[in-house]
């Protein structure tokens, strides 16, 4: 009886010990954490870098979309460089791509068809075309922010573009109709304002 017991206290001691792990393990790790893991690669490296970069701009009271990419293990610092402010690009685009679906079907949300959007079959194929159209046109007017190179030679590049910018070249894209190009601008703001509503959902968690 004894036995039996004492294997039931064990088996709810681990099945206790797991869920505690679990549950740290679902939280976002603090920078210290981080560097400790690294071993030194992020030592004195700005917030941008150890935090998402949209942290970093919400901190400094402006709304951006942003993206950051690291390269390394070379000593061609221009390649670096390079590498890393494309993969940065990239990281900006993806976050692009999804705001941009997500102003579009709220704009068909709200009209009854519509003349920019085919049938229902093909609405969803139509707003990822019009969405990377988009992305890949307004990724000319982001721009390189900060760069950092860490302890061990890491090339860290953060990319930036705020919603005027993206708003100018929305309104320059001749290929959209012009409801498009009213609707995915007046919903910009909103769109890259929500961004800090995800960034204070994740911090909290």
């Amino acid at each position: 009886m004894k036995k039996m017991m004492y294997g039931l206290l064990m088996s709810l001691f681990i099945f206790a010990a797991a869920l505690g792990f679990g549950a740290c393990a679902g939280k976002t790790p603090e920078p210290e954490q981080i560097e400790k893991v690294m071993g030194g690669e992020l030592k004195g490296a700005p917030d941008w870098v150890t935090k998402s970069c949209g942290t970093y701009y919400k901190a400094k009271g402006t709304p951006m979309l942003c993206g950051v990419g690291s390269a390394g293990g070379s000593r061609n610092v221009s390649l670096m460089r390079e590498t890393a402010e494309a993969r940065a690009r990239t990281a900006l685009a993806r976050s692009l791509q999804v705001k941009v679906k997500a102003m579009l079907k709220d704009y068909q949300a709200t009209t009854t068809g519509g003349q920019d959007f085919g049938t229902a079959a093909a609405d969803e194929q139509n707003i990822t075309d019009v969405s990377k159209q988009i992305t890949d046109m307004t990724l000319t007017g982001t721009e390189l922010q900060d760069t950092w190179v860490s302890p061990n030679g890491t090339f860290y590049a953060l990319v930036a573009m705020d919603v005027d910018k993206f708003k100018d070249s929305v309104s320059k894209m001749g290929n959209l109709s012009d409801s498009v190009r009213k609707a995915v601008n007046e919903r910009a703001d909103k769109s890259f304002e929500e961004l800090d509503e995800n960034i204070d959902k994740e911090q909290s968690q």
